[in-house]
């Protein structure tokens, strides 16, 4: 064999070997990214006010993480246009796992009362995990003249009370629920915006409205004080920590809604790191002192598949339905 040809063959092995490293290295460098994360705070974006059911639920998630994790976990509460600020905050953060967004049934009713989005519902967010659901109530001062659904139209009939009622925003659960009821009674119910649930119910509390419809987590403290009195609640049937309270369906009211919970993030988060969530959240979910804390609600957690195929089949139900309503964002 002759030099020339021996040199080939060495400057053969040389690339072979470089490529290697090159190629090797650059799998253990994407390994290990996933097992580092998260190197740095994460943030939690919630597209409420303070207070309600979905941020009693993000934090109590937060605390979990960070305690395992041992690196901030830190909420931020973007409330307003019926979470469409929250999310699409989230929708254009960077894919890399350190910002996450609690969303709600808006997320998916949303696309059927905007003529154009900021963002694509299914295609902008990879889902990690369901997180709870929740049944909706409708909820009045103590001193509200109606106690249950036949004395309501039987108020409203008699025209002596101006029957407002608040929501979290156009389009949630809560408004939704709302507009089924007025849709099936013939009451002359009035929506009354709210940026959150929780202004509304201090509205309700306080006699400055007449009606509010809340997720159960965040009015039943009031209704047990006696600070609140439910007319109805929208589960199928009757909720085992609120036995008292009657269903709309048993009222006589084809109404059964479910606001549920879903932790999401930008659709380009590495699959590893959706994994990693993934993981740590359902032994956050199935955490008995977690379900001590947030027994107003069911948690629940998922696979992401399952999250995604339960999100497609949201849009799907409720578009028709909000086209039925002509329920439209102001």
């Amino acid at each position: 064999m002759n030099s020339k040809l021996i040199s080939q063959l060495r400057r053969g092995i040389a690339l072979v070997i470089t490529l290697g490293t090159v190629f090797g290295g650059g799998q253990a460098v994407a390994q290990s990214a996933a097992d580092k994360y998260p190197e740095k705070a994460i943030k939690i974006v919630v597209p409420f006010p303070p207070g309600g059911s979905t941020d009693t639920l993000g934090r109590a998630i937060a605390q979990k993480l960070q305690e395992k994790w041992g690196q901030p976990v830190v909420v931020e509460n973007r409330p307003g246009a019926s979470t469409l600020i929250g999310s699409t905050a989230v929708a254009k953060a960077a894919p890399d796992g350190y910002t996450l967004i609690v969303s709600v049934s808006s997320h998916t009713t949303n696309p059927a009362m905007h003529s154009s989005m900021p963002f694509d519902t299914l295609k902008d967010f990879k889902a990690i995990s369901m997180l709870a659901r929740a049944p909706v109530l409708m909820v009045a001062n103590p001193n509200f003249p109606a106690s249950n659904i036949k004395e309501l139209i039987e108020l409203g009939k008699a025209g002596k009370i101006k029957l407002d009622y608040g929501s979290a925003g156009v389009g949630t659960m809560t408004h939704l629920t709302a507009e089924l009821i007025k849709k099936q009674t013939g009451l002359d119910l009035t929506h009354i915006l709210y940026k959150g649930g929780t202004p509304a119910m201090l509205d309700v509390m306080s006699g400055h409205l007449a009606l509010t419809f809340a997720t159960l987590g965040q009015v039943q403290p009031q209704i047990k004080s006696g600070k609140l009195k439910a007319l109805g609640i929208s589960s199928d049937t009757r909720y085992a920590s609120v036995s008292d309270i009657p269903t709309f369906k048993e009222q006589g009211l084809d109404v059964v809604t479910v606001e549920w919970f879903g932790l999401l993030a930008p659709a380009a988060t590495p699959p590893d790191i959706i994994a990693k969530l993934n993981a740590e959240v359902k032994q956050i979910m199935a955490n008995p002192e977690l379900g001590d804390r947030l027994a107003s609600i069911e948690l629940v957690s998922s696979t992401p598949e399952f999250l995604e195929q339960f999100i497609q089949s949201e849009v799907n139900r409720w578009s028709p339905v909000i086209k039925e309503l002509n329920i439209k964002t102001n």
